[in-house]
């Protein structure tokens, strides 16, 4: 079985060392030195990664680095930039030390940052591969100075000297296992706990009034069940938790045994304030959910275009709706499944991403296997305009594998899940690290348990037709009733106390100065009217509109009234002629109507 941390090194095999210093936190910075044994070239060629995987964007690391310089026994070299983030040494055969710098501001799990209250990085963001080395081991240095004396270090990387947490040298198999392990430090709240008899670790930098015993307990319920999942086939020896908590944030990025999560820090769980499981310690649960999920689905079950990954360029592969929407679909079911969550509040989740799906024309114009190949170029840098362009493939990725967990379920009578289903999946391709195709998985499904599933995968991913959602649903005894959202804002898998009787067709920030439009809709009154995103609406039939009166005014008409409105257009003022339309059932409320059925689904007890 495939281990990540149980790595083992002959010493006498020379490596690349970096010593690592957050030289500078008031100014940002941390200090790297690199060394590297002598070759037999006369040149020595280094490049920052252009992205880092899980985060499929060119972010141009590279600009980031600062003051780079090389010597050899003393004697600075000549360093040549090559392009936008590579660099060529003329080392004539010698041993090379590279010194530089690196500006860490970035406060995302993608790249690095660094105050004088904590510190996170990535790998791919502080250290430069060196081209010919990249296979060989690689040792990691943290030091830490005597101005901080009660920070600790926190990652997945195998250590080799040092203090559990304590400074000290860490190693890497690779240079592409060496930036598979984010680092964390600072003063570190750290707790350690049992999962399926693996060592886990929540670790939390920043100021929080976390109930740990409590978070801890239920991210042991839900690493239980996905380890339990996966028949007890771990892809790691021990596993953290980084957490960055900050005042206003959220995301995550998956790794090899651990995951680097930015949250807010009301959604931390505390103590005092909340005995049931709230809409915001949930979205956390469910963060924490995904990226576990990842240690099968993407870091070792993995396309074979990723194998292995080109870290200076774009990465194309149709499979993404796979990697990322059979672990979205995961995510919340595994808290269902472990208990964490009733089914309602299980149910009121998948209607809400069935209204993110449906909301907008983006679903008849992309596919999600069109929308996984132009990751890069749309899905990671949407505008206003993506809700009438794109397709999560995350989303829609996880209605995909909802209908394939209850078609496995209802062609096999219920001896077939997807969740066994990926199980025996990983074991073949993840576990030996053999990628897979586009085909491999109806493949797979046909052979073993001899359900096709071919036809119906060709068209949900490269075709735009509606997926059968529904229709399986009610066979599993799950009934949906569409009715209006609240307003243009809050669709989701809930029923509206007081819906509008009309629709602007736009979502808006309201504020006291006006409504602030941030999407508009094809089709819908505000975009036919003229209005677009991010004008400032401030008055429908020659009222101030606000964020307190915006119900008020919107009560006064039915759909097919047409209405002076005024906006802003960046400083200049408009005056349009608005037909207001009915609200679209863009709620998706999920019901148990037959207990019988659906507990051969959800659990229901």
């Amino acid at each position: 079985m495939l281990r990540c941390s149980s790595l083992q090194f002959d010493s006498e095999v020379p490596v690349l060392h970096y010593d690592v210093t957050p030289i500078d936190p008031k100014g940002h910075q941390f200090a790297v030195q690199l060394s590297i044994p002598a070759t037999d070239a006369d040149f020595i060629e280094l490049s920052m990664p252009a992205w880092i995987p899980g985060s499929y964007m060119i972010r141009d690391f590279a600009r980031n680095v600062l003051d780079l310089r090389a010597e050899a026994d003393g004697t600075e070299l000549a360093v040549t930039v090559v392009d936008k983030q590579t660099w060529r040494i003329q080392s004539h055969g010698q041993a090379v030390t590279v010194d530089y710098l690196v500006y860490a501001f970035d406060l995302s799990v993608r790249s690095a940052y660094l105050d004088q209250l904590w510190g996170f990085f990535n790998n791919s963001s502080l250290c430069l591969s060196v081209r010919g080395f990249e296979q060989e081991p690689h040792a990691l240095a943290i030091n830490l100075s005597s101005e901080t004396p009660n920070w600790r270090i926190a990652t997945g990387m195998p250590r080799i000297k040092g203090e559990r947490y304590g400074s000290g040298e860490f190693q890497a198999d690779s240079y592409e296992a060496l930036i598979d392990y984010p680092v964390l430090l600072g003063e570190l709240a750290i707790h350690e706990f049992i999962a399926g008899g693996v060592k886990h670790a929540f670790v939390t930098a920043g100021r929080q009034y976390a109930d740990f015993d409590r978070i801890c307990g239920d991210l042991a319920k839900i690493c239980e069940q996905q380890i339990g999942q996966f028949d007890k086939q771990v892809p790691f020896d021990e596993y953290l938790f980084l957490t960055m908590v900050v005042g206003k944030g959220f995301g995550g990025l998956e790794h090899r045994n651990s995951t680097a999560l930015l949250c807010s820090r009301r959604d931390l769980v505390s103590p005092k304030t909340r005995a049931a499981i709230d809409t915001d310690y949930r979205t956390f649960l469910s963060l924490c959910s995904h990226e576990y999920f990842h240690s099968w689905n993407v870091k070792t079950l993995k396309p074979k275009e990723f194998l292995p990954y080109d870290l200076q360029a774009e990465q194309y592969t149709r499979q993404l709706w796979f990697y990322e929407g059979v672990t979205s679909y995961f995510d919340d079911f595994v808290l269902h499944q472990a208990g964490l969550i009733d089914a309602n509040t299980y149910l009121g989740l998948l209607g809400d991403t069935l209204a993110r799906v449906r909301r907008g024309v983006g679903l008849d114009r992309h596919s999600v296997g069109d929308s996984s190949m132009q990751a890069w170029n749309r899905f990671y840098k949407q505008d206003e305009n993506a809700p009438n362009a794109v397709v999560s493939y995350y989303a829609k990725g996880a209605l995909i594998a909802l209908c394939i967990d209850l078609l496995l379920r209802k062609e096999s009578v219920g001896k077939v899940t997807l969740g066994q289903c990926l199980s025996e999946f990983w074991r073949e391709f993840g576990a030996t690290l053999k990628g897979t195709s586009e085909n491999d998985f109806a493949d797979f499904v046909q052979q073993r348990y001899q359900i096709h599933l071919h036809a119906f995968i060709e068209r949900a991913v490269n075709q735009r037709e509606s997926l059968p959602t529904l229709q399986l649903l009610q066979e599993f005894g799950v009934s949906c009733e569409q009715s209006p959202a609240q307003d243009d804002n809050t669709i989701g898998g809930r029923a509206a106390a007081q819906p509008l009787p009309v629709a602007l067709g736009a979502k808006f920030k309201g504020t006291a100065y006006g409504l602030e439009l941030q999407n508009l809709y094809a089709d819908e009154a505000a975009m036919l009217a003229g209005l677009s995103a991010q004008d400032r609406l401030i008055g429908i039939d020659f009222l101030q509109v606000t964020d307190a009166n915006m119900r008020e005014i919107f009560e006064r008409y039915q759909p097919g009234d047409t209405v002076t409105v005024h906006a802003f257009r960046r400083d200049e003022l408009l005056q349009l002629q608005l037909t207001w339309q009915a609200p679209k059932r863009n709620n998706y409320v999920l019901k148990v109507t037959d207990a019988t059925l659906a507990n051969q689904w959800l659990r229901l007890a």
